[in-house]
This record gives C-alpha cells, structure tokens and sequence, in this order.
C-alpha cells in the first residue's frame, strides 16, 4: 500500500477532481489490424498498457479515433473526417463518441490526468468503505475475485522453444491416434469410469484431505491449460503479459490473457488457441490412460493416473466447450458463427422484446434477419437458463456441504452466498419494477379494478396444482421373493442337482440326504405297522380283542405316517420357482449337516425391489408417492417403478450406496426404506445392483413451490 493509499483512511472525502482538461488523445501504443469478418472490414485495437480487452471498430470508426491527437477540438475533428471519409458529421457526433470512448477507458492518459483517475479512484474506495461503515453493503462481486499474477512472458517464450514440435502435423497426427487408444481404453471400462468421473466431482461426499487433493490436481492441470492458450497465443504472433489465480465464485482457477490473439490471429488461429486448452488436457489424459492401463491396481502411480483421468478427462471436455457460459466452447462457438458477444447480444435482444411486447416499455429492437432473431431468442433462453441453474448449483453444494455439521443452520451460509451471488441480478429487477411502476402508473390508477381482476386470476393460477415434487435418492436392488432351505432333519449329503445361478422350479429337488438312523426308524415302523394290520385282521376274524389291535393299528400308522415325513424330509425341494444364489454347492457332497443347517438360497429376480432411502427432510416431498425413475450406475436406461410400501420405522444406509463420513464431526441423517417393484423378465436386473432413484410425490402449485420451503424455515426457527 503507497503512501495515497495509506492516507486514504484518515483523510475527509474529497470532492471528485476533473480528468481531462484537453481533447481526448489516442495512446501512442495503440496497436491495430485489419480484419474482413460477418460485418465487413474491421479494425481490432488493442492498448498495450489500457484496458485488458481488444476494441473491434468499423473502418470508418477507426479512421475517427485516428484524429484524435490531443490538439484537434471536435470541430477540427469532424470538418477533417468529413473531407476525408465523404462522411458528413458535426461536432456534437465528435463529441458524443468521444464521451462512449472516454466511458470505456480508451483514451491516452498523461501523467498527471494518471494521477487524478488514481484520485478519483481511492476517492470511489473510500466512499464505498463509508457506506460499509455506516451499514451500507457496496455489493462485492463473487464472480470473479483475482488473488494473484506475473507477466508470463518469458515463461511462455520458454515453454515455447521446447515443446513447438507439437504444432506440426506429424504431432498432432499422432496425438489423434492416442486419443482413438484412450477411447478404447475408457470404452471397455465406460460405466466403471463414467459412475466414478461423477462421484470424483461431488464434494459432498469428500473429506478435507480429498477436497485438497482434488483442487491440487485441479489446479494443476489448469495451470497446463493455461499454459497452451498462452504458447498457442505466442505461436500465431501474440503475447501474454497476465497469467494468474482468481476465483469465480469461490472456487479457484487459473486464467492466462491471449487477447492479443484477437489483434494477430485470424479465425482459425483464434479458435486454436481457445481449443489449446483443453486439447492440451486431452493429451495429457491419453498418456496417463494408457499409463493407468499397463499399471497392476493398487499401486500409487496407478490411482494418481486414474485421478488424473477423471479430472481432465470427460468432465473438462463437456464443462469447458459448453457454448452456454463463457468459457473456452462459448468463445469457440462465438468464432464458428461469427458473433464476437453473442450472449450480450441475445441477452439484450431477449431482454428488449421482452420489455417491448410484453410489458410494452419503451425497447429499441435492432432490425435483424428473421433467422438471426429465432438463433438469438433460442441461445438466449438456453444460457440464461444455464447460467442460473449453475449459480443454483454453486448454492446448493454450499448447503450440502454445510448440512453435514449442522442440518439446522446450513440454510445460513447457503443464503449469504445466495445474496451475494444474486444481489446484482436483485438490484437490476428492483431497478426494472420501478421502471415499471413509473411507466405503468397512470394506466394503473385508470384500469385499476381490471388489474385487480388479473391479479385475482394470476393468484389462482398460482394455486393451482401443477408441478409435482420429486426427490433424487440413492437405491438397491433386491429379489422380490426370496427363499432359504434348511435342513429339516440332519443327514449327509448325497447329492447336489442345482448350483449357483441355475434356475429350480418349484417342487424341485436341490438336494438329496442321508439318515440310517431316520430310513431304519421308518422302516421299522412301517414293519410294525404291517404286523399291527395283520394282528387286527385275525382280531376282527376271531371276534377277539378287536378294540385293542385297532387302535394299536392306528398308533403304529401315525408312526409310520410321521416316520415317512422325516424320510421325505431328506429331500431338500424348492418351494418356489428361482435361481440360486448359494455359491459352491457341490462342496456339500459328503458333509453332514445338522438340523437346521442353511443348505440354499432360492431368489425370484423376474421380479426386483428397490429399496430406496430416503432422508428425513425430504418425507414432506412424498406425502402422496405417485411413481418413480431408477437409473442404475452402471446403467443409462431408465427403468419404471410402481410403489409397493414404505417402512414407518428408520433404517441405517445399505452398506456401499455411499462411502463414509470423512468429516469430523459429521451426523449421518435418518432414512426410511421406500420399497418399488420393477418388472425383470429379460433377466437385465441383478441382485445388489445400485443408483439413483427420482421419486414423484403430490402436485404442488407454483405457489407453494416458491413459498413453502420460505414458511416451513420460518416455521421452523419460530419454534
């Protein structure tokens, strides 16, 4: 901090100081070139020691900023450009332009007019730091926070010197015959990689240690990254003077400046140094794939090959050439069709008509060709759309995280990101109602009872049951059936006529016993039996004693009946049609086996249940389930379920659906075992099988959508 600085926090606040007291001048420095693009010809200027971005001017906009020299007034300037260019401007034009090119930092400053903006600027801080000490928030930005840099310079021309061989074409053949290996390699293990690619970006479920580790090796292949925009920059002509750290919203990156690429390159050179980036971790990623391949499993250079994998593999290429945020895709898409600010340009277009056609406010709409309107009215939606859902995201996590320590008070943190996040979008809508307000006011006081109608209407349809809520948790399978065969009686084991994964029906025999002991008590009984009869008929011959042989006839044909059960009993059957799942069957030829011995396991999979767990906050979202969507791990295909019942008591989590608490401190939440049944004739469904299950419950308005999870917190901290 200089010594301005340092007076900054005792001096009073000074009033504004003048910045120009001459005509505007453009830098000496300023570089320029010509380049023939959708709109024609075209100047791109960039300022060495200006503003970080590149300027894009018309011809005839450059030839202005040309005659500006310090000297020239506005008058000068325009008669000039007129007799020049066949033009016809005036000064208060001149002066106009000049103002918007002031607004944007363009202007050449001398020392002293250097020295004043500083002024201005530390007089900006200080007013800001008093609206902070008097309770006004000046609203920092969250997007982007830079926390350090250096002029890479020296760094990239090294860097350059030693690895130029990888922009000829024999390089970059053979890379491409890599990337045909690594395809194959993570394509016969696609479902393995893909399961784990999504588990490596949850933070939720890592501990402090792996959060390190995994922005170690994050950072380090940013600083890669980075590394080729920048000598992908300096190959085509460019340089790079800022290479650095920052955050976007508090997650941290790399970033590496080649406007300069936009001044020396040409389409195509443009769209390989935005492509530099993640081609570069593609490369990587090839390596390390066939590294991880040829490496035995559990060694630590195989594991860090793998982490590498997940980490600039499959993620890096769907997240960075995403054409809906600005990233290495959207610049890249920006060059393919030639729009060099498309969401700007959608984004207002969008905004316009809006404000135009449906709140019919005052909006000036560009005349544009049908089909460039359609393509602006669609990327815009698609990327606001976009571009919240990640910020909701951004929210979300942070509550995730924040409700392992504390389910009570997550709500705090994840709200102030929230604000923070959010609060110039608030400002912009509150900026926008009372632009509304104001143009609507007399027309408001004048159908005011109509408006009361609409609003009456508007608060039905709000009412009205509509969108159904849903929960995403985790799942097992299990059989529907399932069936355990014991020994009745004890007995060696003479045979074995199922194994594992056959399917028995039911009846069947799954194994066979032995008992002399149980075969001669039968057989004994049956002789008695057979004596007893015999007696009985000479008894009923004779006249004599009959009462008495009946009934020992009767006592000793009980006996037989139940000797003959435990004779059966020998006969291990299956009571219901299915596979078996008891693995090594044969072993049991020989070995005797006591009552009650567990002999097989029988399992009905033509039909499985999911058991899904489901957290105690999220049961308000399920009072009336309606059907639910299980998609397995290892598995793209959704699968239906229908709802069969859900367990009034709480349940610990199925050991492997996810992995264990590494934080300290951390309170495992209560779950509750919802059970659907899923049809599996084809077979396709396996015992054990994990994944995710999206639940639907009842129908909610959007009404209670939006105010129900407010009042329930309300609610909540009331009580």
């Amino acid at each position: 901090m200089n010594l301005t600085q340092a007076l900054n926090v005792t001096l009073p606040e000074p009033p504004a100081a003048k910045l120009r007291e001459s005509y505007p001048c453009c830098s000496p420095k300023m570089i320029a070139r010509d380049h023939f693009e959708r709109e024609g010809h075209m100047v791109h200027v960039l300022i060495p020691d200006g503003p970080a971005h590149f300027f894009r001017f018309s011809k005839q906009q450059y030839e202005l900023i040309r005659l500006f020299d310090g000297k020239r007034s506005y008058a000068e300037i325009a008669r000039t450009f007129t007799r020049e260019q066949k033009v016809a401007v005036n000064a208060e034009f001149v002066q106009t332009f000049a103002e918007n090119m002031e607004k944007k930092d363009f202007w050449y400053r001398n020392a002293q007019e250097e020295s004043i903006a500083l002024f201005n600027q530390l007089a900006g801080d200080r007013h800001k730091t008093l609206q902070k000490k008097h309770g006004k928030s000046s609203g920092a930005d969250l997007a982007i926070i830079e926390l350090l840099y250096f002029d890479p310079d020296k760094y990239l021309t090294w860097i350059h010197n030693k690895l130029k061989f990888v922009y000829t074409v024999r390089f970059t053949i053979f890379a491409l015959v890599m990337v045909v290996v690594m395809c194959a390699i993570l394509g016969a293990r696609w479902d393995e990689v893909w399961a784990d690619s999504v588990k490596f970006y949850n933070l939720t479920e890592k501990g402090f240690l792996d959060i390190i580790e995994f922005f170690g090796v994050f950072a380090l292949l940013g600083v890669v990254h980075e590394t080729a925009h920048g000598m992908t920059c300096k190959h085509y002509g460019g340089e790079s003077h800022k290479m650095g750290a920052f955050l976007m919203y508090l997650m941290p990156g790399v970033f590496c400046d080649v406007t300069q690429i936009y001044l020396y390159g040409g389409r195509w050179q443009r769209i390989a140094t935005i492509f530099a980036g993640v081609w570069s971790e593609i490369v990587i990623c090839t390596w390390v794939s066939v590294l991880w391949w040829f490496t035995p499993q559990g060694t630590w250079i195989h594991d860090i090959a793998y982490k590498f994998i997940l980490s600039g593999g499959i993620f890096v290429v769907i997240i960075n050439l995403n054409p809906l945020a600005r990233m290495d895709g959207y610049y890249i898409f920006c060059e393919l069709t030639r729009h060099f600010d498309l969401k700007g340009q959608s984004t207002s277009l969008l905004s316009n008509t809006v404000r135009k056609y449906i709140f019919r406010m005052p909006a000036t709409i560009l005349p544009l060709p049908w089909r460039r309107k359609v393509f602006f009215y669609v990327y815009g939606v698609l990327a606001g759309m976009y571009s919240y859902l990640m910020l909701l995201f951004f929210v979300r996590l942070t509550y995730r995280v924040f409700f392992n320590y504390a389910p009570e008070w997550a709500f705090i943190p994840a709200g102030l990101l929230a604000l923070k996040i959010f609060k110039s979008r608030i400002q912009k809508l509150m900026a926008f109602l009372n632009a509304l307000y104001l143009d609507k006011k007399e027309m408001m006081k004048l159908y005011w009872k109509q408006i009361a109608v609409g609003a009456v209407a508007a608060g039905i349809l709000m009412s009205i049951p509509v969108w159904r809520e849903s929960v995403d948790e985790r799942f097992v399978l299990e059989p529907a059936q399932r069936a355990v065969l014991r020994a009745a009686v004890p007995g060696e084991v003479l045979s074995v006529s199922a194994e594992e994964g056959s399917r028995v029906q039911a009846g069947q025999v799954v194994a066979r016993l032995r008992n002399l002991e149980v075969e001669s008590t039968s057989a004994r009984a049956g002789a008695e039996y057979g004596r007893a009869a015999a007696h009985k008929v000479q008894a009923e011959l004779k006249n004599a004693s009959f009462v008495a042989a009946q009934n020992e006839s009767r006592s000793l044909a009980e006996e037989k009946l139940s000797a003959a059960e435990r004779v059966q009993q020998l006969l291990i059957t299956s009571p219901m049609s299915g596979i078996v799942t008891t693995p090594h069957m044969n072993d049991l030829v020989g070995s005797y086996l006591a009552e009650g011995t567990e002999v097989a396991e029988l399992a009905d999979t033509s039909s499985m249940r999911a058991q899904i767990y489901v957290p105690e906050d999220e049961l308000q979202k399920l009072e009336k389930i309606d059907r639910a969507i299980l998609r397995m791990d290892a598995n793209w295909r959704p699968t239906h379920a229908t709802f069969e019942s859900f367990s009034p008591v709480s349940h610990e989590m199925a050991k492997g659906l996810i992995p264990p608490a590494k934080y300290k401190g951390m309170r495992p939440p209560t779950y509750y075992v919802l059970k659907m049944a899923i049809p599996n004739e084809n077979g396709e469904l396996l015992t054990g099988m994990t994944g995710t299950a999206r639940v639907y419950g009842q129908k909610r308005s959007v009404g209670a959508t939006l105010f129900k999870p407010m009042v329930q917190m309300v609610m909540r901290r009331i009580w």
